[in-house]
């Protein structure tokens, strides 16, 4: 790929990765703050049994999210590193080019769609 493209898309994932950082600092502050603070009561517990439910049930939309921010981040780390190392729009499973529709779409992709989809496929049968 010609480096004002691999420039392009370094730029792309850059700004990708700084808005899934500041999703994820998001959470950790909010995590950080204690019971008493974030319910904003004198005491540190919940006393009604549909407040526990509802801060227990944000806990989980919480967790789910920086797990799902935290496998993005990683993946934005391996395409910024396949752009240093020259692979980045390369398949790692056939080796054809990615489509430029697809990167942009998906940043991070590592596989062409045709790949993917193969992938997913072999994995919906197990």
């Amino acid at each position: 790929m010609e480096m004002k493209k691999l420039a392009f898309y370094k730029d792309l994932i850059l700004k990708e990765r700084e808005k899934t950082v500041k999703i994820i600092e998001g959470i950790d502050k909010s995590w950080s703050k204690t019971i008493r603070d974030s319910a904003g009561d004198i005491s540190a517990y919940t006393t009604h049994l549909a407040d526990l439910a509802s801060d227990n049930n944000e806990r989980e939309k919480d967790t789910a999210t920086l797990e799902r921010e935290l496998r993005n981040l990683k993946k934005l780390d391996i395409a910024l590193r396949r752009i240093y190392d020259k692979t980045f729009g390369i398949c790692v499973f056939c080796g054809a080019k990615i489509s430029e529709k697809r990167l942009i779409a998906i940043p991070f992709a590592e596989m062409c769609i045709k790949c993917k989809r193969n992938s997913e496929g072999a994995n919906n049968n197990h």
